[in-house]
């Protein structure tokens, strides 16, 4: 959406003189706050103006009333708004002039007014009041004369229609409840995309009623039940979100091959769920696995076979008849065609049918099912690697790895959604998803306009159930602003000061990535206090990239990743720890313009860290806490004592001598090396404080 310098100056001007009384995140697309609030208190009041039977919208109004009453604690009068409460007196009066389901596309704008008397939502349709009734709870404040809203006037609408989260149930089964507070999660920040990965190698996790055998050889008793299914559609849809599923082929097919192994493309062999490659007993390094991705037979249908599109036929209509999205995603992602190489009667098809190579046979395979799922009235959705010349133009590209696989797919006429940049389970920090260049301001017309927006994507080989809410937030919020706002709302600090506030909201409403934190961490302490614990593990963060997963991926088999007990310190720790966070940015500042108030701020943090050494050690002889602990212990009582050092030459505004700072500077590049799968996070800060200036952060990381 074009502006003009003269409107986005002008934005931002009025945008960053209020930007200390604003937490909200996403950024709307205009704020204009004024003079004055609207004073909360018991007589508050809401009344709707719309359609009586939009049962979402009047679900979502009396959600987000109780939230708010909860928050406040004032006991509203007022017990339930229903289609009755149409009164021009209330305190919030809300007009909705269409029922409509939520899909991406659908028209999401909103206005909210707020003045001293009253406050007005207006949205064309049920989507943009249920975004609406978001911003007015995060513009919620409080100070000693109580509970307010400020006066504003928002005009808001999103930069892109698809704003997604993909969960992977496959590696690790996540069950209902988890996948409940994620969907509420995602409402907070207008995200209205949840994209499930159903079926892998490691597991077939959604209940066939025509193919029970799918279930019953290939889940281990772990899937969602049809029921399950229909009751977490409802619960997505009254937060303004469609669930997309994903059920991955040609490869990836495990899952699907335990139960039904004649659509194998290796006849006669069994399967059984479980990771990918059988590594056997051997402990293998990270090249020996590159290669075995490229060349080993990895289980996949038999797209020679016309009994293989029949089973494909029948299983996705019972899928379309259960799932009400306008999408099906169909993986087609990372099948080598080695097993298809090794079948003499696929090959002896291609020939036949002048398939040059077994990418020509997956575009044969993609576009039959493409054809299968247009029959049942659906789109198709897959990953980069169904992309061909031939590929019919109404089928969705999502990119992960390839960045001119964007461009490519957008020529040839498909809509692209955008997961590369957006992966959470790399444990790179916010900022490197929030600055995305993928999906820059700039971006040709062409190709901007059939980018209908992007997924962060959090896949399961190193998260389960009691830790994959602590990996998706509150990053997944980062995201969710990229996809929501304009790309000039682009300030790293001004967004994790949100972030971390949004954070907060999210444990209030339940979601459970700070609860399970701490619970991890009194399992190290028996129960005793986890404060000298936590005081080291909020600086913690895991090591980036796929380094941790093939850690565990280089393990001997008795030690896969979905075998592992995921209870490790790198397992429970943030990837994005809002203690550093917040010291980075006290540092930052003491650098620009030093002052005692910010000095003493990181002498007392410094201390902290330092002192928290000698009430860890003796906790760490009960046998509950590994060397992990001790030695990243170790690590930060000797930085703190280096950036303690520091602050006192700044402080005396001494320089320090070449000696000193390059014994200092050679001790924390010894820090900052990763030890038990998780690096100290503060270490750049302490090399600030030494060096007296502070280097930018790096864009992005390594991969491997």
């Amino acid at each position: 959406m074009k502006k003009t310098l003269l409107t986005w100056f002008l934005f931002y001007a009025v945008f960053a003189a209020n930007a200390q009384n604003s937490s909200l995140l996403p950024v709307p697309q205009h704020v204009s706050f004024g003079n004055g609030r609207f004073l909360l208190n018991s007589s508050f009041t809401i009344s709707i103006k719309a359609d009586p039977s939009d049962s979402a919208l009047y679900f979502a109004v009396n959600r987000a009333f109780q939230t708010l009453n909860r928050r406040t604690a004032l006991y509203f009068r007022q017990q339930r708004i229903t289609a009755k409460d149409i009164s021009d007196t209330s305190s919030l009066i809300i007009r909705v002039k269409q029922k409509k389901e939520a899909i991406p596309g659908g028209d999401e704008s909103y206005t909210l007014t707020v003045t001293p008397q009253n406050i007005h939502l207006e949205a064309p349709a049920t989507a943009g009041a249920l975004h609406g009734l978001e911003t007015l709870l995060q513009l919620v404040q409080h100070d000693k004369e109580g509970f307010f809203l400020p006066v504003v006037s928002i005009q808001d609408a999103p930069r892109f229609v698809w704003r997604g989260l993909m969960i992977d149930v496959a590696r690790h089964f996540i069950p209902v409840e988890v996948i409940e507070r994620n969907i509420d999660a995602m409402a907070v920040v207008k995200m209205n995309v949840l994209h499930l990965h159903l079926s892998d190698d490691e597991g077939f996790r959604v209940e066939s009623k025509l193919f029970p055998e799918l279930q019953k050889k290939g889940s281990y008793g772990e899937y969602f039940t049809q029921a399950q299914i229909k009751q977490l559609i409802i619960y997505a849809k009254q937060r303004g979100i469609i669930i997309v599923p994903e059920f991955d082929m040609p490869g990836h097919t495990t899952g699907f091959l335990a139960g039904y192994p004649n659509l194998s493309s290796t006849p006669g062999q069994s399967y059984q769920p479980g990771p990918r490659f059988d590594l056997g007993d051997k402990q293998m390094g990270l090249m020996d696995i590159m290669k075995m991705i490229n060349t080993y037979p990895t289980p996949s249908f038999d797209p020679s076979k016309e009994s293989t599109y029949t089973f494909i036929d029948k299983f996705l209509g019972e899928m379309a008849s259960l799932f009400p999205s306008p999408y099906i995603h169909i993986g087609a992602d990372e099948n080598n065609g080695v097993s298809w190489r090794n079948n003499p009667d696929i090959v002896a098809f291609m020939q036949k049918n002048n398939l040059a190579d077994t990418h020509a046979l997956q575009a044969y395979f993609v576009k039959r099912v493409q054809q299968i799922l247009t029959k049942h009235h659906r789109h198709t959705l897959g990953w980069e690697e169904l992309l061909s010349k031939d590929l019919p133009k109404d089928v969705a590209v999502q990119v992960w790895t390839d960045g001119a696989k964007m461009n490519e797919a957008a020529k040839l006429g498909h809509p692209v959604i955008i997961s590369k940049g957006f992966y959470l389970d790399l444990f790179m920090p916010a900022y490197t998803h929030y600055q995305n260049d993928m999906l820059a301001g700039n971006l040709p017309d062409s190709v901007a306009s059939k980018v209908l927006g992007g997924e962060a994507a959090q896949w399961a080989e190193a998260v389960d159930k009691d830790n994959i809410e602590t990996r998706i937030w509150p990053r997944a919020a980062a995201v969710a602003e990229r996809l929501w706002s304009p790309y000039k709302v682009n300030d790293v600090d001004d967004m994790y000061r949100r972030l971390f506030v949004i954070s907060y909201q999210l444990d209030e409403i339940g979601v459970q990535h700070i609860s399970n934190y701490e619970r991890a961490l009194r399992r190290f302490t028996g129960g005793a206090d986890i404060t000298p614990l936590k005081t080291l593990t909020d600086v913690l963060t895991p090591i980036k990239g796929y380094k941790k997963l093939f850690a565990r991926m280089t393990a001997p088999k008795s030690m896969s990743y979905q075998t592992t007990p995921l209870t490790a310190i790198s397992d429970i720790v943030f990837v994005d720890p809002e203690v550093k966070r917040q010291f980075r940015v006290t540092v930052k500042n003491y650098l620009d313009k030093p002052n005692d108030a910010a000095a003493a701020s990181i002498t007392l943090q410094l201390e902290k860290w330092r002192d928290h050494r000698a009430v860890l050690e003796a906790m760490i002889n009960n046998g509950l806490m590994d060397n992990s602990i001790n030695e990243n212990s170790k690590k930060l009582y000797a930085a703190a004592v280096i950036g303690l050092e520091a602050i006192k030459l700044l402080k005396n505004k001494e320089k320090p001598s070449v000696d000193w700072l390059k014994q200092q500077l050679d001790a924390l590049d010894q820090m900052k090396k990763a030890y038990g799968e998780v690096e100290l996070s503060i270490i750049p800060e302490i090399r600030a404080l030494a060096n007296q200036r502070i280097d930018a952060e790096p864009a992005s990381y390594p991969v491997f």
